[in-house]
């Protein structure tokens, strides 16, 4: 389908995967989301909604990682879309804690067939066309790319809400449905253009997850998944909470703005539907910026490990967010500065590590592996995001959170001391790095 728009240059196709990655964002949603959910829930269902989302992405990382390995990368992506666009249109038309399960349940398959293959398909196309040492680089401006389209929907997602909760989503559907038009104008990978699937390089069952066992059982890689998993796990919990957090942190400040504070929480607020459109739009243009903030963690990724090294980053980035977590405890207006941290970490650290993982693993059962980290990821994430939520029930979002830092000090900490995260080996000294294609 590719060769509808012609056969791509490496500079094309570097363009059409920041397209692609446009299409990713869910900026109608984001600022929104977890309002929207407690209008007739409650945070430890909340909590358990996340905790099943988890699971469920656990039990489907490795087939959907083998399905990418098997059946392409670009079909696996295409899958993503389509239950992406699924999960997003299910939200329109239901309400309630089972029949969120569902389109939870259809969010997780999403995730699942695009985790590993996303970063897979693109480290092997530059490795045919560019230079794999470009990854960090190409990754990191597509997360900048999906940020800044993120923030430009934010905003008009925020207002959309105050007009109707299900408006962002009829908006999302339409977006997110684009990812089907630029997929197809992306070629497959140069394996599965060329080969049928009896080919040699393709794995079975039995040889993905020897595959598997080989690189996760021993260094360099086996406590470095452990620690970016927790990392993950934490962050992933604490973006649940950041629209509650900001109604008790700066909410108290926005009334000398005549913005309108509901009484009650954010719980109260959602139920009562007292969340007016100025607060949903303030809401959106907070995220917005937020996220304009964030992207520059992905843009600058490359640099950053240039600059300072994988093994630094991977050290600095997650301890300054954890601490950054910490300081609203005390003062309620560095829920800002947390915020920023917080949607800034993941785009920093993401593309440095996957281009290491994906220096120590061959091209043949990339996704698979790809796809067993986000495993780790989610079984994490699980048990957090049910502790977090009952936390949340009980104390505060800004207390959740809080706690959520204070483990990671602790629990990533003990993994750095007595574990070997990224050690610095032949295969990720990357000698004359160029600029990126974009």
């Amino acid at each position: 389908m590719s060769t509808v728009f012609g056969p791509p240059s490496g500079r094309a196709l570097v363009r059409r995967y920041y397209l692609y990655r446009a299409t990713l964002s869910v900026g109608f949603i984001t600022p929104i989301f977890t309002l929207f959910l407690l209008r007739s829930l409650t945070f430890t269902q909340v909590g358990a909604l996340s905790a099943l989302y988890s699971v469920l992405s656990v039990v489907g990382e490795v087939p959907t990682g083998y399905i990418g390995d098997r059946l392409g990368r670009r079909a696996s992506l295409l899958l993503s879309v389509l239950f992406t666009v699924g999960s997003l249109a299910g939200f329109i038309l239901a309400e309630g804690f089972l029949w969120y399960m569902f389109l939870y349940a259809l969010w997780a398959l999403a995730l699942t067939f695009r985790s590993g293959s996303m970063d897979a398909w693109l480290y092997d196309t530059l490795e045919e066309r560019l230079e794999t040492d470009q990854f960090s680089h190409v990754r990191g401006r597509g997360d900048a790319v999906q940020s800044w389209i993120a923030a430009a929907s934010m905003v008009t997602g925020g207002l959309l809400y105050g007009l109707e909760p299900t408006y962002p989503f009829i908006a999302a559907v339409l977006f997110n449905s684009l990812g089907f038009l630029t997929l197809l104008s992306l070629p497959k990978n140069r394996q599965y253009a060329e080969r049928d699937d009896t080919g040699p390089d393709r794995l079975g069952p039995l040889e993905a997850l020897l595959v598997v066992r080989d690189k996760l059982a021993r260094p360099p890689l086996r406590s470095l998944v452990l620690y970016l998993g927790l990392f993950y796990a934490v962050l992933g919990v604490a973006h649940t909470y950041v629209q509650p957090m900001s109604i008790e942190t700066i909410g108290p400040y926005a009334t000398g703005l005549g913005v309108s504070i509901p009484v009650g929480g954010a719980t109260a607020a959602a139920r009562s539907g007292e969340v007016g459109a100025g607060l949903a739009l303030g809401l959106g243009v907070m995220y917005a910026a937020l996220t304009v903030v964030a992207s520059s963690g992905g843009y600058y990724a490359g640099t950053i490990e240039d600059r300072i090294g994988v093994r630094k980053a991977l050290l600095i980035v997650p301890i300054v967010m954890a601490v950054a977590f910490l300081m609203p405890l005390w003062v309620a207006l560095l829920a800002l500065p947390t915020f920023a941290a917080m949607r800034t970490a993941k785009p920093l650290v993401q593309p440095i590590a996957n281009g290491y993982i994906n220096d120590h693993v061959e091209e043949v059962g990339r996704a698979t592996l790809l796809s067993v980290v986000s495993m780790f990821y989610m079984m994490l994430r699980a048990p957090l995001a049910l502790g977090a939520g009952m936390m949340a029930d009980s104390t505060t979002a800004t207390m959740a959170i809080a706690a959520l830092g204070g483990l990671f000090l602790a629990a990533g900490g003990t993994i750095w001391l007595f574990g070997e995260v990224a050690p610095e080996t032949e295969t990720t000294v990357r000698e004359g790095s160029s600029s990126p294609t974009s």
